[in-house]
C-alpha cells in the first residue's frame, strides 16, 4: 500500500477473537482490525479460516456502504495478517448516546431500523446488533463490527438481528426499549414494507417462544 507505513497510535480494544487498533497512515486515522491466531486448530487451517472470514466482513461492509448503509470504508486488506484497515467513525457508540439521553433518539432509532432494513432487504444479516456496534455521528447512526455479519435469504438471521437490539436494550435500557423499539420498527417497515416486517416480528416472536437467546460467537 503506497503511502508509508501504518503508525500505531493505540489499541482501542482487545477481544477473544480480535485485536483493534487505532493508526495513522498517509495523515488518516484508521482502525486496524487484526483476526487473532487460535493455537487449537492447525496453523494452515487456522489461516485459511481467518483469511476467509476477514474477506467475507471486507465484502459485506463494501456492499453495506453501496446499499447506502452507513459504515466505515474499507481502506486495505492485508491477507497474510487477516487485517481489515478502515476509516474510523469518531462519534459516541449508542450506550452513551442512550444513557445520556442525548440527541434526538426517535430520529436515530428509525434511521437505525431503515438501515438494517437495507441490508436485510439485500439478504444481508449484521450477526451483533447491539448497541455498542453502533457509532453515532451528529446524529447518524454507523453500523460496525460485521465480524459475524453473512449472507443468506433465511428470515432467521434477519429476525435474530431484530430479537438481538431489542434483548439488549430491555436489558439495559428498560425504561426506553419500547419507545426505541417502536421507532426502528417504524423506521424498518418504511424499506422492507408492512407485509416483510410483520413476517420478521413474527419470527422474532418464534425465537422468544423457543426461549432462545442467541449468542453469535466465531469459532
Amino acid at each position: 500500500m503506497d503511502g508509508g507505513p501504518f503508525e500505531e497510535l493505540r489499541v482501542l480494544q482487545v477481544g477473544a477473537e480480535a485485536v483493534v487498533r487505532l493508526v495513522r497512515w498517509n495523515g488518516l486515522l484508521l482502525v486496524a482490525k487484526t483476526r487473532v491466531p487460535k493455537p487449537y486448530r492447525r496453523p494452515e487451517v487456522d489461516h485459511q479460516i481467518r483469511t476467509e472470514r476477514t474477506e467475507r466482513e471486507a465484502r459485506i461492509m463494501h456492499r453495506a456502504k453501496r446499499l447506502g448503509v452507513p459504515c466505515p470504508s474499507v481502506v486495505h486488506l492485508e491477507l497474510s495478517t487477516s487485517t481489515i484497515y478502515m476509516q474510523y467513525v469518531l462519534g459516541d457508540d449508542l450506550r452513551s448516546v442512550l444513557s445520556r439521553r442525548e440527541g434526538d433518539i426517535p430520529s436515530i432509532a428509525r434511521a437505525l431500523g431503515a438501515y438494517v432494513a437495507r441490508l436485510h432487504s439485500a439478504e444481508l444479516y449484521h450477526g451483533d446488533l447491539v448497541p455498542s456496534n453502533v457509532i453515532v455521528q451528529r446524529g447518524k447512526p454507523y453500523l460496525i463490527d460485521f465480524g459475524l455479519s453473512g449472507h443468506s435469504p433465511d428470515i432467521e438471521e434477519h429476525a435474530i438481528d431484530y430479537h438481538l437490539l431489542d434483548r439488549s436494550l430491555r436489558s439495559g435500557y428498560p425504561e426506553i426499549a419500547d419507545a426505541f423499539m417502536e421507532s426502528f420498527r417504524s423506521g424498518y417497515e418504511e424499506v422492507a414494507g408492512p407485509l416483510r416486517t410483520r413476517e420478521v416480528l413474527e419470527r422474532v416472536e418464534e425465537i422468544r417462544a423457543r426461549g432462545r437467546y442467541v449468542e453469535r460467537v466465531e469459532d
